[in-house]
């Protein structure tokens, strides 16, 4: 394991409102669920800030790769927040770190990576960013 990631290495954060179900049988957050919890980070800020339509827009986002740390649990009924930052842009791709947090910690619960490649939905090839994502992303470079 890597050395645990802190809150002020990530420069945009999501907060994340825990349910019951999240938790898994031994009463943490299921991992799957984290990886989820990361998702609604990438997409919401994808969507607020970069107007990406995931349902109707000419470019979407496909996760290729991912992986994930766990350093600390977490548990419903805790507010969590996932940490945001791109760790690497190059043409169509994008890699980002993220890290789960409970609200007001300087560590992570957990941390992970994602690479998400951005295509044209109609043909499916990798697409060349709309200004407004690069912008968007370009704003997350560590």
């Amino acid at each position: 394991m890597s050395s645990i990631p802190q809150r002020e290495q990530y420069q945009h954060f999501q907060p994340i409102l825990t349910r019951w179900q999240d938790n898994d049988l031994n009463g943490h957050i299921a991992s799957a669920t984290v990886y989820g919890f990361f998702d609604t980070a990438i997409q919401a800020h994808l969507i607020e800030c970069a107007g990406i339509d995931p349902q109707e827009g000419a470019v979407v986002g496909f996760v290729v790769s991912s992986a994930c740390d766990f350093y600390a649990s977490a548990a419903f009924p805790e507010c969590l927040e996932v940490g945001l930052r791109v760790t690497r842009l190059a043409g169509s791709s994008v890699e980002y770190a993220l890290a789960l947090f409970q609200v007001g910690d300087a560590q992570a619960c957990a941390a992970g990576r994602v690479v998400q490649v951005f295509v044209e939905r109609e043909s499916n090839r990798p697409a060349v960013l709309p200004e407004r994502l690069q912008a968007a992303l370009e704003a997350l470079l560590a």
